[in-house]
Protein backbone atom coordinates (compact mmCIF):
# COMPACT_ATOMS: atom_id res chain seq x y z
CA UNK A 1 0.00 0.00 0.00
CA UNK A 2 1.06 3.28 -0.96
CA UNK A 3 1.71 6.41 1.10
CA UNK A 4 -1.01 7.70 -0.02
CA UNK A 5 -3.74 5.30 -0.15
CA UNK A 6 -2.60 4.85 3.70
CA UNK A 7 -2.89 8.63 4.84
CA UNK A 8 -6.15 8.48 2.87
CA UNK A 9 -7.76 11.24 0.72
CA UNK A 10 -8.22 15.16 1.45
CA UNK A 11 -12.05 15.93 1.71
CA UNK A 12 -13.24 17.25 -1.91
CA UNK A 13 -14.55 20.77 -2.28
CA UNK A 14 -18.01 19.19 -2.45
CA UNK A 15 -17.29 16.76 0.52
CA UNK A 16 -15.66 19.20 3.00
CA UNK A 17 -18.42 21.70 2.36
CA UNK A 18 -20.92 18.74 3.19
CA UNK A 19 -19.06 17.70 6.36
CA UNK A 20 -18.89 21.42 7.71
CA UNK A 21 -21.85 22.80 6.68
CA UNK A 22 -24.61 19.42 6.47
CA UNK A 23 -25.06 19.10 10.47
CA UNK A 24 -25.94 22.67 10.66
CA UNK A 25 -28.26 22.59 8.02
CA UNK A 26 -29.92 19.97 9.60
CA UNK A 27 -29.97 21.66 12.86
CA UNK A 28 -31.64 25.06 11.15
CA UNK A 29 -33.87 22.42 9.37
CA UNK A 30 -35.22 21.13 12.32
CA UNK A 31 -35.18 24.39 14.42
CA UNK A 32 -37.00 25.98 11.77
CA UNK A 33 -39.67 23.24 10.23
CA UNK A 34 -39.94 20.80 13.46
CA UNK A 35 -43.13 22.24 14.26
CA UNK A 36 -44.16 21.26 10.32
CA UNK A 37 -42.76 18.42 9.99
CA UNK A 38 -43.47 16.77 13.54
CA UNK A 39 -47.28 16.51 12.58
CA UNK A 40 -46.34 14.77 9.24
CA UNK A 41 -43.86 12.28 11.10
CA UNK A 42 -47.05 11.14 13.57
CA UNK A 43 -49.35 10.71 10.69
CA UNK A 44 -47.10 8.04 9.07
CA UNK A 45 -46.80 6.36 13.21
CA UNK A 46 -50.76 6.70 13.68
CA UNK A 47 -50.25 9.19 15.96
CA UNK A 48 -51.09 13.06 16.25
CA UNK A 49 -47.90 14.53 17.35
CA UNK A 50 -47.58 18.30 17.57
CA UNK A 51 -43.91 19.85 18.60
CA UNK A 52 -44.55 21.38 22.32
CA UNK A 53 -43.55 25.30 21.70
CA UNK A 54 -40.44 25.96 22.98
CA UNK A 55 -38.65 22.61 21.99
CA UNK A 56 -37.28 23.55 19.01
CA UNK A 57 -33.93 23.78 20.39
CA UNK A 58 -34.18 20.54 21.66
CA UNK A 59 -35.62 18.68 18.51
CA UNK A 60 -32.28 20.92 16.44
CA UNK A 61 -30.17 19.43 19.57
CA UNK A 62 -31.27 15.90 19.08
CA UNK A 63 -31.09 16.11 15.09
CA UNK A 64 -27.85 17.93 15.07
CA UNK A 65 -25.78 15.72 17.16
CA UNK A 66 -26.16 12.29 14.99
CA UNK A 67 -25.83 14.74 12.07
CA UNK A 68 -22.18 15.71 13.26
CA UNK A 69 -21.19 11.97 14.12
CA UNK A 70 -21.94 10.89 10.79
CA UNK A 71 -20.01 13.48 9.46
CA UNK A 72 -17.05 13.27 11.62
CA UNK A 73 -16.90 9.72 11.06
CA UNK A 74 -16.81 9.84 7.26
CA UNK A 75 -14.35 12.64 7.66
CA UNK A 76 -12.24 10.42 9.52
CA UNK A 77 -12.63 7.52 7.23
CA UNK A 78 -12.00 9.40 4.19
CA UNK A 79 -8.88 11.60 4.84
CA UNK A 80 -7.35 8.22 7.12
CA UNK A 81 -6.58 11.21 10.70
CA UNK A 82 -8.60 13.55 12.87
CA UNK A 83 -8.60 16.78 12.45
CA UNK A 84 -8.24 18.39 15.61
CA UNK A 85 -10.59 21.11 15.61
CA UNK A 86 -13.04 18.56 13.99
CA UNK A 87 -12.25 16.54 17.06
CA UNK A 88 -12.25 19.40 19.92
CA UNK A 89 -15.71 20.35 18.03
CA UNK A 90 -17.17 16.56 18.59
CA UNK A 91 -16.32 15.95 21.96
CA UNK A 92 -17.98 19.49 23.19
CA UNK A 93 -21.14 19.31 20.98
CA UNK A 94 -21.39 15.24 22.64
CA UNK A 95 -20.93 16.68 26.09
CA UNK A 96 -23.05 19.54 25.98
CA UNK A 97 -25.63 18.51 23.54
CA UNK A 98 -26.26 15.33 26.11
CA UNK A 99 -26.22 18.21 28.82
CA UNK A 100 -29.04 20.19 27.07
CA UNK A 101 -31.21 16.86 26.31
CA UNK A 102 -30.65 14.95 29.55
CA UNK A 103 -31.67 17.40 31.59
CA UNK A 104 -33.75 20.08 29.14
CA UNK A 105 -31.65 23.30 29.95
CA UNK A 106 -31.21 25.18 27.00
CA UNK A 107 -28.21 27.42 28.72
CA UNK A 108 -25.38 24.48 27.87
CA UNK A 109 -25.78 24.66 23.96
CA UNK A 110 -26.36 28.45 24.36
CA UNK A 111 -22.59 28.24 25.80
CA UNK A 112 -21.26 25.63 23.55
CA UNK A 113 -19.76 28.29 20.86
CA UNK A 114 -18.04 30.10 23.50
CA UNK A 115 -16.50 27.02 25.09
CA UNK A 116 -15.70 26.31 21.52
CA UNK A 117 -14.04 29.25 20.52
CA UNK A 118 -12.40 29.56 23.85
CA UNK A 119 -10.43 26.57 23.20
CA UNK A 120 -9.55 27.22 20.02
CA UNK A 121 -7.93 30.22 20.66
CA UNK A 122 -6.35 28.11 24.07
CA UNK A 123 -4.92 25.72 21.64
CA UNK A 124 -3.36 28.51 19.48
CA UNK A 125 -1.91 30.88 22.41
CA UNK A 126 -0.58 27.35 24.02
CA UNK A 127 0.56 25.95 20.85
CA UNK A 128 2.96 29.43 20.65
CA UNK A 129 3.42 29.19 24.54
CA UNK A 130 5.38 25.55 23.42
CA UNK A 131 6.66 26.34 20.63
CA UNK A 132 4.42 24.64 18.22
CA UNK A 133 2.14 25.61 15.31
CA UNK A 134 -1.22 24.48 15.22
CA UNK A 135 -2.25 26.81 12.40
CA UNK A 136 0.03 25.53 10.04
CA UNK A 137 -1.57 22.11 11.22
CA UNK A 138 -4.87 23.23 10.40
CA UNK A 139 -4.03 24.53 7.09
CA UNK A 140 -2.40 20.74 6.59
CA UNK A 141 -0.08 21.87 4.26
CA UNK A 142 -2.25 24.04 1.96
CA UNK A 143 -0.02 27.43 2.42
CA UNK A 144 3.94 27.71 3.21
CA UNK A 145 4.38 30.34 4.85
CA UNK A 146 7.75 31.81 6.92
CA UNK A 147 7.84 31.41 10.77
CA UNK A 148 7.27 34.70 11.51
CA UNK A 149 3.79 34.69 9.20
CA UNK A 150 2.38 31.88 11.09
CA UNK A 151 3.09 33.48 14.03
CA UNK A 152 1.35 36.57 12.80
CA UNK A 153 -1.72 34.40 11.80
CA UNK A 154 -1.92 32.42 14.94
CA UNK A 155 -1.91 35.55 17.25
CA UNK A 156 -4.85 37.09 14.89
CA UNK A 157 -7.12 33.83 14.70
CA UNK A 158 -6.57 33.70 19.31
CA UNK A 159 -7.20 37.06 19.27
CA UNK A 160 -10.73 36.43 16.64
CA UNK A 161 -11.49 32.77 18.70
CA UNK A 162 -11.79 34.70 21.89
CA UNK A 163 -13.99 38.36 20.65
CA UNK A 164 -16.51 35.44 19.05
CA UNK A 165 -16.42 33.71 22.37
CA UNK A 166 -17.26 37.02 24.06
CA UNK A 167 -19.35 37.94 21.04
CA UNK A 168 -21.75 34.82 21.32
CA UNK A 169 -21.77 35.07 25.42
CA UNK A 170 -23.39 39.05 25.35
CA UNK A 171 -25.83 37.62 22.41
CA UNK A 172 -27.35 35.04 24.10
CA UNK A 173 -27.53 36.62 26.97
CA UNK A 174 -29.38 39.27 25.67
CA UNK A 175 -31.69 37.72 23.75
CA UNK A 176 -32.42 35.43 26.04
CA UNK A 177 -32.72 37.47 28.76
CA UNK A 178 -36.71 38.40 29.16
CA UNK A 179 -37.52 34.61 27.86
CA UNK A 180 -39.75 33.14 30.96
CA UNK A 181 -39.04 29.59 32.27
CA UNK A 182 -40.16 26.65 31.14
CA UNK A 183 -43.53 24.67 31.73
CA UNK A 184 -42.95 21.26 32.83
CA UNK A 185 -44.83 18.33 31.33
CA UNK A 186 -47.66 17.38 32.66
CA UNK A 187 -47.15 14.00 34.76
CA UNK A 188 -47.54 10.68 33.22
CA UNK A 189 -48.26 12.39 29.24
CA UNK A 190 -45.18 10.35 28.11
CA UNK A 191 -41.41 9.48 27.80
CA UNK A 192 -41.50 12.41 24.42
CA UNK A 193 -43.98 14.87 26.30
CA UNK A 194 -40.61 17.37 27.21
CA UNK A 195 -40.21 16.92 22.77
CA UNK A 196 -44.04 16.20 21.73
CA UNK A 197 -47.24 16.28 22.75
CA UNK A 198 -49.94 13.78 21.68
CA UNK A 199 -53.01 15.76 20.00
CA UNK A 200 -52.09 19.31 20.02
CA UNK A 201 -49.61 22.12 21.38
CA UNK A 202 -48.32 22.14 24.81
CA UNK A 203 -48.35 25.75 26.17
CA UNK A 204 -44.81 26.49 27.63
CA UNK A 205 -42.79 29.30 27.30
CA UNK A 206 -41.70 30.25 23.63
CA UNK A 207 -38.52 32.02 24.04
CA UNK A 208 -38.94 34.51 20.71
CA UNK A 209 -35.00 36.08 20.99
CA UNK A 210 -34.13 32.36 20.51
CA UNK A 211 -34.42 31.95 17.13
CA UNK A 212 -32.47 35.46 16.70
CA UNK A 213 -29.43 33.65 18.37
CA UNK A 214 -29.74 30.69 16.17
CA UNK A 215 -29.56 32.54 13.43
CA UNK A 216 -26.78 34.62 14.99
CA UNK A 217 -24.68 31.00 15.51
CA UNK A 218 -25.51 29.42 12.12
CA UNK A 219 -25.36 32.45 9.87
CA UNK A 220 -23.82 35.48 11.59
CA UNK A 221 -20.78 33.37 12.84
CA UNK A 222 -19.86 31.61 10.14
CA UNK A 223 -20.29 34.99 7.58
CA UNK A 224 -18.16 36.68 10.34
CA UNK A 225 -15.60 33.80 10.02
CA UNK A 226 -15.62 33.74 6.09
CA UNK A 227 -14.76 37.72 6.10
CA UNK A 228 -12.17 37.45 8.62
CA UNK A 229 -10.49 34.49 6.90
CA UNK A 230 -11.21 36.35 3.51
CA UNK A 231 -9.57 39.23 4.86
CA UNK A 232 -6.03 37.50 5.60
CA UNK A 233 -5.93 36.38 1.75
CA UNK A 234 -2.96 39.45 1.06
CA UNK A 235 -0.96 39.01 4.10
CA UNK A 236 -0.93 35.05 3.10
CA UNK A 237 -0.35 36.21 -0.62
CA UNK A 238 2.45 38.74 0.36
CA UNK A 239 4.12 36.10 2.55
CA UNK A 240 3.59 32.55 0.67
CA UNK A 241 7.06 31.38 -0.17
CA UNK A 242 8.39 32.09 -3.72
CA UNK A 243 8.72 28.27 -4.48
CA UNK A 244 6.90 25.13 -3.25
CA UNK A 245 9.41 23.08 -0.88
CA UNK A 246 10.93 20.16 -2.61
CA UNK A 247 9.86 17.05 -3.54
CA UNK A 248 10.60 14.38 -1.94
CA UNK A 249 12.74 11.80 -3.88
CA UNK A 250 12.80 8.64 -4.88
CA UNK A 251 9.90 5.90 -4.79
Amino acid sequence: MSDAAAKGKKLSGGAKFAVDMGPLAIFMIAYFLGGRLAPLIGDLAGHEWRLRQGAEMYLAVAAFMPSFAIAFVYSVWRERRIAPMLLVSGVIIGVLGTLTLVLQNKTFFYMKPTIVYLLFAGMLYGGMATGRNFMRTVFDGALHLPDEAWRTLTIRYSIFFTALAILNEIAWRWLTKDCPPEAPAPPGSGAWSWLLAEGGVVEVAKCTGEADWVKLKAIGFTAISLVFTGLQAPFIAKHMADEAPPENKGS
